[in-house]
């Protein structure tokens, strides 16, 4: 299942990047970030693994020129360990077609 996860309003006394969430932005992951809203992926069996992504760049850089990474918080909700990742675009391009060959043999 994937979900959009909501919040209250954070930040807005600077210009923010199109897709930047105001009620996220500024949230120090760990220095301040613009954010976009939260998606989440949860499995179907009972322990599985939940997957949160949103995009993310500095605040402190001007937001047409800032780099735009994919920030994904991988969590075992058994254990509680979670692994937090900044995917740039070439990563996230070949995790995507890595994703694609590997699907189709999932069961």
């Amino acid at each position: 299942m994937t979900e959009k996860v909501d919040r209250s309003s954070a930040c807005s006394e600077f210009d923010h990047p199109p897709w930047c969430d105001s009620r996220y932005c500024g949230t120090p992951t760990p220095t301040p970030c613009h954010l976009s809203a939260p998606y989440r992926v949860s499995g179907d069996r009972a322990g599985g693994i939940v997957i949160t992504a949103q995009l993310s760049s500095l605040i402190d850089e001007e937001p047409t020129q800032a780099p735009v990474s994919i920030e994904c918080v991988i969590r075992d909700p058994t254990t509680g360990r979670a692994g937090r990742y900044l995917l740039d675009r070439e990563v996230t391009l070949r995790l995507h077609a890595l994703l694609g060959d590997l699907s189709p043999t999932v069961g």
